[in-house]
């Protein structure tokens, strides 16, 4: 007879022992700890709740506990039998729990390492607003207020301004570094603020929507922003494009989140670093990345992010 699928077990384990309420909790000895078929933790039954532990054992290594009504305490020869029958489908089961348990902890950690990242990134933003960006910002002043007591050098006030000009194209280059390392402006003012501003500075026209009922938590916002950004600094490189679109809408618990460009098409769609790196990003959090690159037909980079 074939055994019981996985998914099916706990349903026919209920109907042979006539306890709706059966749990099935599987021993996973890694992580010293019982588990349900998602891999989620289950607590065993305490003393005096009416509720009893059988442990299930398959070629004398504990596999299993059933978490059942007390009354069954009375009927050991059903339990035994049930038990006994459904050893290696309880063996595959497990083995399922063990593996959902290991994915489990597989998105925990990335997105533990994800908001670490983000994390220092801050520290990073921070650090060079208030030390390198204020040293240059003062360091332009002096250099302007000491050109105006030179007018009577004209040589001399010429390289002053030309120093200053310099230094003012360095301490761009170093907020633009700093919005890259960070965007202080997603958390200050929220997605849509900081998506306006990214379009305004694209090197090809973006037509940018926008459909979302509030803020959302920041490590989703800054997720879909460097999507987006990434997502446009591929269409400046590569794509040859004409013209770009953003779409940002919220639906059915999820941020969607779309860069569309009429470009040349063709692009890596195979895991290359950058929609590799994109790619963790969003699966950190919950979601998943797709893109369409067709050659002669643009490219079209999805993302559908779990918000709740």
């Amino acid at each position: 007879r074939a055994h019981p699928a996985p998914a099916g077990l706990r349903d026919s384990l209920a109907r042979a022992l006539r306890d709706p309420s059966l749990t099935l909790a599987f021993w996973l000895s890694q992580y010293q700890m019982y588990a349900d078929l998602e891999g989620r933790p289950v607590d065993l039954p305490r003393e005096g709740s009416g509720r009893e532990t059988t442990l299930i054992e398959l070629r004398g290594e504990h596999v299993a506990a059933l978490l059942h009504d007390a009354s069954l305490r009375e009927e050991p020869e059903l339990l035994d039998a049930v038990t006994a029958a459904v050893g290696i489908a309880l063996e595959n089961a497990r083995l399922q729990s063990e593996l959902l348990a290991r994915l489990e902890e597989l998105r925990g950690s990335r997105a533990r390492i994800l908001e670490a990242a983000q994390s220092e990134r801050r520290r990073l933003e921070r650090d060079l607003h208030d030390g390198a960006q204020r040293r240059l910002v003062a360091l332009s002043l002096e250099l302007g207020l000491l050109g105006e007591r030179l007018d009577s050098d004209p040589e001399t006030s010429r390289a002053l301004e030309q120093a200053r000009h310099e230094l003012v194209e360095s301490l761009h280059e170093l907020r633009e570094l700093a919005r890259g390392i960070h965007p202080a402006v997603v958390a200050g003012h929220g997605l849509e603020v900081a998506l306006e501003s990214l379009v305004a500075r694209a090197p090809v026209p973006v037509r940018l929507t926008v459909d979302l009922d509030g803020r959302l938590p920041e490590r989703i916002e800054m997720a879909a922003y460097y999507l987006v950004s990434e997502g446009l600094a591929n269409v400046a490189k590569y794509a040859r494009a004409a013209g770009a679109k953003v779409d940002i809408t919220r639906r059915n618990g999820e941020l969607v989140v779309e860069v569309v460009d009429d470009g040349v098409g063709g692009a890596n769609t195979d895991g290359g670093s950058g929609i590799r790196g994109l790619a963790d990003r969003v699966e950190a959090l919950g979601g998943r990345l797709r893109v369409w690159s067709p050659g002669g037909g643009g490219t079209r980079v999805r993302a559908e992010i779990p918000c709740g």
